[in-house]
């Protein structure tokens, strides 16, 4: 049984702007660097045997990675490709409403598994999660404890999987809008529980985008 800190990765002016970030490498805003400060804190207040700190490459994850490696002592931040963002092809850098006004159908059809969305010459999350799989599941065996930096929307991602559930149709392409700091046990990390939920949407997802 592992221990697995997942922090969410300061805000950028994509983010502020609603607009898909994908796999760009973006610089943390002032609300960013807000965050990264309160996220120091709660995982200071934690008081956890951190090992290392796995992250996404580049900016916003890795500017927030070492921020909180700089207060544990002798933890290093492992940047790993497979961490990498959702690719969001071509629709990355829009504003989330021009994507689900040009795409209306799709998101209809999809409304039970938003898990299998993806953008033109881009990535369903369900993808997305079978790539993580693979260096989680590594870390789950190697250490007992954890942290895991990641942006939106793949740390949702992340989180589904390990709450054993599927994202709202809302937030499958932003993600979701949690806590800054969380922590989960677990022995496995299981892309199945991910990739083959079905959610029940509610009347506002089933009608727009719903979120924040």
């Amino acid at each position: 049984m592992s221990r697995i800190v997942l922090i969410r990765a300061g805000q950028t002016d994509y983010e502020a702007e609603s607009r898909l970030a994908g796999v760009l490498e973006l610089p943390v805003n002032e609300t960013g660097q807000q965050q990264i400060r309160q996220a120091v804190n709660e995982v200071r207040n934690l008081d956890l045997p951190i090992e290392t700190i796995l992250c996404t490459p580049g900016d916003p994850a890795l500017a927030t990675a070492q921020s909180i490696a700089d207060e544990l002592d002798d933890v290093k931040v492992r940047e790993l490709d497979e961490l990498r963002n959702v690719d969001q092809g071509l629709w990355q850098g829009l504003p989330e409403s021009e994507v689900r006004k040009r795409y209306p159908k799709m998101f209809r059809a999809c409304r039970e598994r938003p898990q299998t969305i993806y953008a033109p010459q881009g990535e369903s999350l369900s993808d997305a999660c079978r790539r993580v799989s693979r260096v989680l599941n590594r870390a789950i065996r190697r250490y007992d404890v954890f942290a895991v930096v990641a942006a939106e929307p793949i740390a949702t991602v992340i989180r589904c999987t390990l709450e054993h559930r599927g994202p709202t149709l809302a937030s499958c392409l932003r993600g979701e809008d949690p806590k800054l700091v969380e922590c989960f046990e677990a022995t496995e990390f299981d892309p199945d529980a991910f990739v083959n939920f079905e959610c029940v949407p509610d009347v506002a997802e089933a009608g727009g985008p719903g979120r924040r």
